[in-house]
């Protein structure tokens, strides 16, 4: 299970799938047993934001490679190639660490950056710079967050676009916590059609703004992007 996460209301989540309905129906009839003896256990038939957003976020992987003619499956929070058995693994792959952001070669990229918007003491401020490779992502996320406060933003939400050199498109994006931002701002470059761009978009957290949040970080996201020589 590990450690308590202070962070969170309740206990991490333990996701389990039934084989047969009973045995679930016989678990949510348990539901209102353990809320009268006030337990921290807490039972819901809906899964958790983080696990949810993972799914949706590889349905769109997925879809990907379905336009390659590639089979894939989604298990649980995995994406699965049929043929190989083998699972996805992201190419651009975890967020850099501190030691990385410190110790890394310097990339010595031009970085633009859009405007900065404020609301209700949250503060949103955008970067972007060009991309044509997966290489060239994790070595920018970097170089983005070497720049001065943006290791201290509450969240840095990213998406990426670039076309390879056979005209096929590779994109992704990283919500830091902050569910579904990432997509919505993938979503965003896409719309506007940006290729070859990676936008990233610190977040200072202040009070709850509610759905606002994703409008601005949208918003400041593609300022950023059209800053870009050849991008929109």
């Amino acid at each position: 299970m590990g450690a308590f996460d202070s962070r969170r209301k309740y206990p991490r989540p333990v996701c389990v799938q039934f084989f047969d309905k009973t045995n679930k129906d016989l678990i949510m009839s348990r539901v209102k047993i353990l809320k009268n003896k006030r337990t921290p256990i807490r039972i819901a038939q809906q899964q958790p934001d983080e696990i949810r957003e993972k799914r949706k976020q590889l349905f769109h992987v997925q879809k990907q490679y379905a336009d390659r003619d590639i089979e894939t499956k989604i298990k649980g929070d995995k994406l699965i190639f049929r043929q190989s058995n083998s699972i996805y693994r992201d190419k651009v792959g975890s967020r850099p660490t501190a030691d990385e952001v410190i110790t890394c070669d310097d990339v010595t990229k031009e970085v633009f950056s859009g405007k900065s918007m404020e609301d209700n003491g949250n503060r949103f401020v955008a970067h972007s710079t060009a991309v044509d490779s997966y290489k060239q992502v994790r070595r920018s996320i970097i170089e983005i967050m070497r720049i001065d406060g943006v290791p201290s933003a509450t969240q840095n939400v990213y998406a990426y676009r670039f076309v390879s050199s056979d005209g096929t498109i590779h994109e992704g994006f990283d919500d830091d916590g902050e569910h579904g931002a990432g997509r919505q701002l993938l979503r965003t470059l896409t719309d506007n059609e940006v290729k070859n761009a990676l936008v990233v978009v610190s977040r200072w957290y202040g009070s709850k703004i509610g759905p606002r949040r994703f409008a601005h970080i949208n918003e400041t996201g593609l300022s950023a992007a059209r800053k870009l020589p050849v991008s929109v």
